[in-house]
């Protein structure tokens, strides 16, 4: 069987369980995160969550570049509280703003425009790495993900928002 690098490598193994509940770790952070600020205001879920996606991005550059498991491990964990929040500040707006009626559809548009970027990012970074290494594909990606993140946050800070 051919080997990929990557990252089971960081983590020391071969072993694909092992890597995959690190990865599994992440979208538990999701879940932990919107239980814990489902009450919070839309904005404040937002900027935490860009927050989050800023730190944990920066801690995920870190863990690649020192080979840090404990950093690869907060990092999934910011990262995925990160993405978590985002995702409930997007449906939150949708149920302020769009119609009832409309709500699938707009649910749909949002999955696509949040899921759609971030595969094809995801699946670049790995092309990336192939041609440039972990580390600098990691590094382009943080910092592309970076600007997105504070983009995000300074759109939410917008008065009348």
């Amino acid at each position: 069987m051919l080997w990929c690098p990557g990252l089971a490598d960081l983590l020391g193994t071969t072993n694909r369980i092992v890597a995959g509940g690190a990865a599994a770790l992440t979208f538990f952070a999701a879940t932990g995160a919107q239980f814990a600020m489902r009450s919070r205001t839309t904005r404040t879920i937002l900027l935490t969550g860009a927050s989050s996606t800023v730190t944990g991005l920066a801690v995920l550059t870190l863990a690649v570049h020192w080979n840090s498991v404990t950093a690869l491990i907060a990092a999934a964990r910011l990262a995925g509280a990160g993405q978590g929040l985002g995702f409930l500040g997007g449906l939150s707006l949708l149920n302020v703003a769009v119609p009832p009626t409309c709500l699938v559809e707009a649910n749909a548009a949002l999955n696509v425009g949040g899921y759609l970027p971030a595969g094809l990012l995801s699946v670049g970074t790995g092309y990336l790495g192939d041609a440039v290494g972990l580390q600098t594909s990691t590094t382009i990606f943080a910092t592309v993900m970076i600007v997105i993140a504070l983009a995000g946050a300074a759109v939410a800070v917008r008065p009348g928002r």
